[in-house]
């Protein structure tokens, strides 16, 4: 039932044969309806309330699970401000009139939530978005795993969506915007661990589910960074490839078009 057990690939299974049919669907009606950024501007406002939903149903689920008391209490480090939480202030921000503020997060919401997400979902054990339950059986114990795929599969679908529409294109040359927002987020969650004391926000307290767990007790600063080194150095990667895919992406638009003035 852990990484790569029948429940995880079947997960993933249904999870990106849906994310896949969205983008077709969305992106055939963009292309019919010649519709711009707007446009773009609305599906992404709609991934925002979807995700948004998804977090009142954890919610509600927390305040009555059993799993979780059952009386109403709220475990702090269940609130939303783990790095996959950024999406829901980064997204809405994206569908903003806004256009600096969210030409400003674009690299964040794309390189930093694709890199981040795609790490959960192929490793999910680690964060516990799969839960006890063997399969996907639609039992009230299987509310909080439906809920995460749901939830980070919306992570990816966003990114992907934003560069296929046009969106948002690639640049290394962003990367420092998107170490920017992350800095920034990550200042964010080492203040709330510490006033809280009991949460693990960005895994930059007790670094619970993170592969590195034994070296923050050896020595911090040498742990953090290295997770600077793997987020920086991931997002990079992450940027780089959206890049060079954009740049190809364009060259053969340039000779289809050359292709069809010759013809004419």
């Amino acid at each position: 039932m852990g990484n790569f057990g029948p429940k995880h690939l079947t997960g993933l299974l249904w999870l990106f044969s849906l994310i896949f049919f969205l983008l077709i669907l969305l992106l055939m009606i963009k292309k019919k309806g010649n519709y711009g950024t707007k446009y773009d501007r609305k599906v992404i406002l709609f991934a925002s309330l979807f995700i948004w939903g998804l977090e009142v149903i954890k919610t509600i689920y927390i305040f009555r699970s059993d799993d979780f008391s059952g009386n109403g209490n709220y475990p702090a480090f269940m609130m939303p401000f783990h790095i996959c939480s950024m999406a829901l202030y980064a997204f809405p921000i994206l569908a903003s009139n806004h256009q600096k503020f969210r030409d400003f997060v674009k690299p964040f919401a794309f390189a930093v939530m694709l890199l981040m997400t795609s790490i959960i979902l192929a490793i999910p054990a680690s964060s516990g978005i799969m839960g006890s339950e063997p399969n996907w059986h639609f039992t009230y114990i299987n509310i909080l795993p439906f809920q995460s795929f749901l939830y980070h599969g919306t992570l990816v679908f966003v990114p992907l969506y934003m560069v296929l529409s046009g969106f948002y294109r690639p640049r290394i040359s962003d990367v420092w915007k998107a170490f920017v927002v992350l800095i920034v987020v990550a200042v964010f969650a080492f203040a709330l661990n510490k006033a809280l004391g009991t949460t693990d926000f960005m895994t930059l307290e007790y670094g619970n589910g993170n592969p590195f767990k034994s070296l923050l007790y050896e020595s911090y600063p040498l742990y953090i960074l290295l997770l600077f080194s793997v987020s920086t150095g991931g997002t990079a990667v992450v940027m780089m490839i959206g890049d060079i895919l954009a740049t190809l992406n364009e060259k053969n638009r340039k000779l289809a078009n050359q292709k069809t003035l010759l013809r004419t």
